[in-house]
């Protein structure tokens, strides 16, 4: 008897301690969109997975978040508040690192300091729908908004690195490539 009590026992104490893991990696990816909309750029950094600091270095990376959304050349983006809609992946353990897909809805506008002359609006429009994957883009020429709609993926990562605390990255084929192997992208199914 005392050993089926320890081993339900067990079992829900892992069950606790995946729940508290999925838990806190889903409540880390709404306080990752809720810092990229307050641009609080340092905690978004603090977010990151840090081998990103080794491909770039973190003032580099920080450096360009602030040109990216505060302006520079000739634009900001600007990341707007909304219900991300987020579709979390299982958590996949793969040798010493925990994964999870995290799906969500961004929405985003870029600000032009000039507006975009009406012959290149149509252009711009289709550039911003293909790189962005999504067919809700829209020019407002009265405010020299791009408005953007569209469907971005994450990935948590935590491992040795991050203390196995999640930490994030915008997901890029050419990034991963560079930080993963390609077993590991075959295994979380990018």
């Amino acid at each position: 008897m005392k050993k089926i009590f320890y081993t339900a026992l067990l079992v829900l104490a892992s069950y606790s301690g995946f729940s508290q893991d999925a838990a806190s990696m889903k409540a880390g990816a709404q306080a990752l969109i809720d810092k990229t909309v307050a641009k609080d750029y340092n905690a978004l950094l603090d977010m990151t997975y840090p081998k990103l600091f080794e491909l770039a270095p973190r003032e580099a990376v920080l450096e360009s978040l602030k040109s990216t959304f505060d302006g520079n050349q000739g634009f900001k983006i600007v990341m707007l508040p909304m219900a991300p809609n987020f579709v979390f992946g299982p958590i996949k353990k793969i040798r010493t690192q925990s994964f999870a897909i995290i799906d969500h809805d961004n929405s985003l506008q870029v600000i032009w300091d000039e507006p975009i002359p009406a012959e290149e609006i149509e252009n711009y429009v289709g550039l911003f729908k293909t790189n962005m994957k999504t067919e809700n883009v829209s020019y407002d020429a009265a405010k020299k908004t791009m408005n953007i709609k569209a469907k971005a993926k994450m990935v948590a990562v935590a491992d040795e690195t991050t203390k196995n605390k999640w930490t994030y990255l915008t997901y890029s084929d050419q990034m991963f490539a560079v930080l993963f192997d390609e077993n590991i992208k075959k295994q979380l199914g990018l």
